[in-house]
């Protein structure tokens, strides 16, 4: 049984984590949420109606396990989590997203401290999904096939576009040699035709949908299109217990769903 803690676990990624722990070999000891939380101190089980009976902390004052975290909550603040964790050298995997180019740089260059999984999206599906895009981008792209992304996810997501849809635009702008420049993300009024070197990621939000990505490529006379639709979180949660699996007794490292996927 490998021990380990969550951040943001009273969130609802955290929770469907926690749900899936036990069946996937882990025993939740560090349940992790903001000092002013009102329920600091409860014990987990009591909260959130789940068999682990550890109390809730503070990152501050969490004993990191040392079979690591699993991170879900806030941009501005996992760079704490993996200080916190490079004290021990235990492992973490992030599930965050939103994050701004300068962390970025910042959470990944932690991983020269500590074994790191930094991922947009942890479902097994969507991972895959990420190499049939590049595998059909790099085959299109001289056909003149046009890429477009359209993500919908629910009401309650802070960021947009999603940190899939992010990934999967980072993807087809590398197959098909796009610059940042060339990425619409909407399109209003008179713009006139679509360019040839033009990429274009739309969101839609309502309701409780966890989360669709469908990408598009449109030729003439012929469309494909590759999506992933999840329709709870637990897909998220067996994909972020795989990865902290993986990185158990792996030397510090910047790995990649990839890597647990076996992809490379």
């Amino acid at each position: 049984m490998i021990q380990f803690g969550i951040v943001g676990a009273l969130g609802r990624m955290g929770r469907a984590i926690a749900g899936r722990a036990l069946q996937s070999g882990f025993d939740l000891v560090a349940p992790v949420e903001f000092a002013k939380h009102p329920d600091q101190g409860k014990k987990y089980s009591s909260i959130a109606n789940l068999p682990f009976d550890s109390e809730i902390v503070s990152l501050a004052n969490a004993k990191i396990p040392q079979g690591g975290l699993i991170d879900f909550s806030h941009a501005a603040t996992v760079i704490e989590t993996l200080r916190k964790a490079a004290e021990t050298g235990s492992p973490v995997v992030v599930g965050t997203t939103g994050f701004t180019a300068e962390q970025r740089r910042e959470l990944e260059a932690m991983g020269s401290k500590i074994p790191l999984i930094i991922a947009s999206n942890m479902a097994i599906g969507v991972n895959v999904l990420f190499s049939l895009v590049d595998q059909a981008a790099r085959a299109l792209a001289a056909h003149g096939f046009d890429p477009e992304v359209m993500e919908i996810h629910h009401n309650l997501k802070k960021d947009s576009p999603s940190g899939t849809a992010v990934t999967i635009k980072e993807v087809l702008r590398n197959a098909y040699g796009l610059s940042d420049n060339d990425v619409l993300y909407g399109r209003e009024g008179m713009i006139g035709e679509r360019k040839k070197n033009e990429l274009g990621v739309m969101t839609l939000r309502g309701g409780d949908v966890v989360g669709d990505h469908t990408v598009y490529f449109l030729g003439q006379g012929e469309r494909i299109e590759i999506k992933h639709q999840a329709t709870n979180r637990d897909t998220f949660a067996a994909g972020a217990l795989a990865a902290l699996k993986f990185l158990q007794g792996k030397p510090a490292g910047l790995y990649s769903m990839k890597d647990v996927l076996g992809l490379k």
